[in-house]
């Protein structure tokens, strides 16, 4: 009777602490597409941008390129002063008609 009751309480706990219950997952989700705009930002200046897009500021060294996945209707600032450009200005909003596409930084 003991046997038995030890036994019963060894299978018990060793279904709760079973390390092999997360490996199989019975109802995996399907994959989401990628429906980010990819834009190649290129500086041909011989200083370098900071740009801000999404909240993340990149900076751009003179003739190297960036490469941002973003939404549409991401808004790319400028983040550091040019001639043109003062830090906080809309350079741009990422559009469809903008991917795969290289946008020259002035």
């Amino acid at each position: 009777m003991i046997y038995s009751s030890l036994a019963v309480l060894a299978l018990s706990a060793s279904a709760v602490v079973n390390p092999f219950t997360n490996l199989v997952h019975l109802h995996p989700k399907p994959a989401q597409p990628d429906t980010r705009i990819s834009v190649t930002f290129y500086n041909n200046n011989s200083g370098f941008r900071d740009l801000k897009v999404e909240g993340h500021v990149y900076t751009v060294m003179p003739h190297e390129k960036l490469f941002v996945k973003a939404p549409a209707g991401t808004i790319v600032y400028a983040d550091s002063r040019t001639l043109t450009h003062k830090r906080g200005d809309v350079l741009m909003e990422v559009t469809p008609k903008l991917d795969n596409q290289r946008v020259n930084l002035d």
